[in-house]
């Protein structure tokens, strides 16, 4: 079991949601999400402005932490050891897919390591078993 991880920011969905934990935002330079702790399966979406297929050049990377926010690493994708690093040349790529986190007190973020135009619009969310279990929000 990792460290307790405490959210760094607001994890609350919008009103109808039906996700219990939601981190959600843009970059428009370089930067990171606000962080929570997710366990169990969960969405990630990286995606243009615009509709789908937005365009924005950039790079975007799905981190987690084991050690309560003080160390992220760059997830693993797939099994076969490709980290899970999202580009876009300003050509209208989306990125979306489900991961799944077996353990609990893992935080998550997503950390935009590179920027150059556009809005990157993000979403992490789950409907999982620690903001069911712990009832995050409410």
């Amino acid at each position: 079991m990792g460290v307790s991880f405490a959210a760094t920011g607001n994890i609350a969905p919008a009103s109808g949601d039906q996700a219990n934990l939601v981190i959600a935002g843009n970059f428009v330079a370089t930067g990171v999400s606000v962080a929570a702790p997710v366990y169990g399966a969960f969405n990630v979406a990286i995606y243009g402005s615009g509709g789908p297929n937005g365009n924005w050049n950039g790079t975007v990377q799905l981190e987690r932490s084991f050690d309560g926010g003080t160390t992220w690493i760059i997830c693993g994708v797939g099994g076969g050891g490709q980290q899970a690093i999202y580009t876009s040349a300003g050509t209208g790529t989306d990125y979306s897919f489900t991961a799944n986190e077996p353990e609990r007190g893992v935080g998550y973020r997503l950390h935009c390591t590179a920027y150059t135009s556009g809005t990157i619009n993000y979403r992490l969310s789950t409907t999982g078993v620690l903001g069911t279990t712990n009832g995050i929000p409410s």
